[in-house]
């Protein structure tokens, strides 16, 4: 053993120096033991988190069949559990469930909101199989927008996106992924047939489904599209082939898989091709039976796309029977959830949804900034507590909060940005607006028949009323909300100019209690008020020598009253008493704010809405 000895020469300079590396020796020792600890810790706690979000997902996909209510709750629960953890992949598989929920409710605008975030994400971090089904949700979400209605826009950029996640397939060796990529290419183009006549593609669809299925039985995998392609398959042999014992077979074969999977979803697709293939047989009753069971099942499991169809169904079975009060009926329902599921509301979010796109990921990035301050501001305090042994620690902390503050100041300015492109945007459609009301008024000129020139005019007063509303929204700091009172006066004015009433002679009152209402509820009830008026500038002044009217609007909490009345001739004139388009627009109007409406003849006409309304509602 060998013993070292040292002399050390005590003055106040080397004690002043002996406490400053003992005080730093301290510190590295508490600091980074610490951190150390609080990294195995840390590390630990992040694997029990991803776990128990990767579980929460499976959970909501379980769901994807049965009950979506579910699926989005489970969906949103792993959401934020992932976004508090900064844990990106868990953040896509949990926007990806949710985007799923909003396609099977039909809120198109919003899903494609989600499915774009899934995609990114996925792209991001280079997760190719979850890139590629994110394509196929993109491309379903289209392909229903499109399907419907007969875009062919929106079926373009369906097969787009199956066609570009069947080449990322291909070249990644994704066999499950091609297979999708067949079907829904083969899906998107018989719609595409169906809407252009282009007999030929069906041909082309009958070989992707048959391609599908092969690949299946090469591969010998287990894959969810087998019961999709056979069912996809029978279509194109009723409706293109006639061959409808064919049809038949296959149909049997997808339901038996989808019984065995417990997919009650893609049941309602067998049920719709099994009554379609008895209706082009003649079997009307086997096809009503069929098409009873998909309304029942597709009721049951809330998804009004599959109810919808369903309706059509109905709709064309009873028609082909001659069951004309029947048809009738179907039709009715079919075209009240229609018009629920693309009302204006719904026009205007697909309008803007890349800028509510880009406010989201906006807001995301806030949140992760501010999780962000709160664990540096958790190290800068204990870092503060052992102020007392460093010298150092003033500087750290000094350019912590210099840092923080500059992240702030960024922030703020994000902030800015954003309220600012909203502003942009509504400023845009408004100008938009104005250029449909000028297209209308120069159709205008080419017309000689008077009620063709009359429902032009009106067209184009609802494209001004709507005009005005984003014409407020720019004007205004806080876009979300609407001044009521001055968005009203500017409507009246505009329709009196138009109707020729003299402002000399007329009495307008006006008692609007709440004046900032949000703009979810304006739109709709300005398009209501909008209608009424334009009705009593048309019917109710004829030979009314003072006319007035009366507009007020009281809120009491929970509900907004709205009294409109004039002083005019009443209900009981013919053309006030029609059923025409600006009635069924104000019944249509009425349950889109779910409000009743009462209507009197008492020295003129008076109408007495309820809304169901909060005060808190816009917060």
């Amino acid at each position: 053993m060998f013993i070292i000895s040292h002399k050390i020469n005590i003055t106040p300079k080397n004690i002043y120096k002996y406490l400053i590396c003992n005080s730093i020796t301290i510190f590295f020792l508490l600091f980074f033991g610490c951190k150390s600890k609080d990294n195995q810790t840390n590390s630990i706690s992040y694997r029990t988190d991803t776990a128990f979000i990767h579980q929460t997902i499976t959970k909501a996909n379980s769901f994807k069949q049965i009950n979506f209510d579910s699926l989005f709750f489970y969906g949103n629960q792993a959401l934020t559990k992932s976004i508090a953890i900064q844990y990106k992949f868990g953040e896509a598989k949990s926007l990806h469930a949710i985007a799923t929920y909003y396609r099977r409710k039909g809120n198109y605008p919003l899903a494609l909101n989600y499915a774009q975030q899934v995609a990114n994400i996925c792209d991001s971090l280079k997760k190719i199989k979850d890139f590629v089904e994110a394509k196929f949700l993109l491309a379903n979400i289209y392909k229903e927008m499109g399907g419907e209605k007969g875009v062919t826009s929106y079926l373009d950029e369906g097969l787009k996106q199956a066609k570009e996640a069947g080449k990322i397939s291909i070249q990644n060796f994704y066999k499950a992924g091609e297979i999708a990529s067949l079907n829904m290419q083969g899906i998107i183009l018989k719609d595409i047939a169906n809407n252009t006549g282009q007999k030929n593609l069906y041909d082309t669809v009958f070989n992707f489904y048959k391609k599908g299925v092969e690949l299946i039985r090469l591969t010998k995998e287990s894959n969810e599209d087998l019961q999709k392609l056979h069912n996809n398959i029978a279509q194109i042999y009723y409706l293109h082939y006639k061959i409808y014992d064919k049809a038949l077979a296959h149909l049997d074969t997808s339901t038996q898989l989808n019984i065995a999977e417990n997919t009650p979803l893609g049941l309602t697709f067998n049920y719709d091709a099994t009554s379609s293939t008895y209706l082009a047989m003649g079997n009307y009753d086997l096809a009503k039976e069929y098409a009873h069971k998909m309304l029942a099942l597709s009721q049951s499991l809330k998804t009004p796309f599959r109810v919808l169809d369903a309706y059509n169904v109905l709709l064309r079975a009873n028609k082909k029977m001659g069951r004309n009060d029947s048809a009738l009926y179907f039709m009715e329902k079919a075209t009240a959830l229609n018009d629920s599921m693309n009302n204006l509301k719904k026009t205007a979010q697909i309008a803007e949804m890349q800028t509510k796109y880009e406010t989201q990921k906006k807001e995301d990035e806030i949140l992760k900034l501010n999780i962000t301050n709160e664990t540096k501001n958790k190290r800068l305090l204990f870092a503060s507590g052992l102020a007392v042994l460093l010298l150092g620690v003033t500087g750290i902390f000094l350019f912590q909060t210099k840092r923080l503050q500059k992240q702030k100041e960024v922030i703020s300015e994000q902030s800015d940005r954003l309220q600012w492109m909203m502003k942009e945007l509504h400023h845009r459609v408004k100008n938009n607006l104005q250029i449909v009301s000028s297209l209308l008024n120069l159709q205008t000129y080419r017309l000689k028949d008077e009620e063709s020139i009359s429902a032009i005019k009106e067209s184009q007063l609802r494209v001004q009323a709507m005009s005005l509303m984003h014409q407020r929204l720019y004007q205004v700091d806080d876009v979300s909300m609407v001044n009521f009172k001055l968005y009203l006066t500017d409507l009246i004015e505009t329709l009196m100019k138009s109707y020729g009433i003299d402002t000399d002679n007329f009495d307008l009152n006006l008692n609007i209690e709440n004046e900032m209402l949000d703009v979810d509820t304006v739109m709709p009830m300005g398009l209501l008020v909008n209608e009424i008026i334009t009705n009593a500038f048309k019917y109710a002044y004829e030979d009314i020598k003072h006319p007035s009217l009366t507009i007020s609007l009281k809120n009491n909490d929970k509900q907004l009253q709205l009294h409109i009345a004039d002083n005019g001739i009443g209900m009981n004139n013919a053309a006030a008493s029609g059923n025409g388009f600006g009635k069924k627009l104000i019944t249509a109007l009425t349950k889109q704010l779910k409000a009743t409406c009462t209507v009197q003849a008492n020295n003129g006409t008076q109408y007495d809405i309820l809304i169901p309304y909060q005060q808190n509602k816009a917060a």
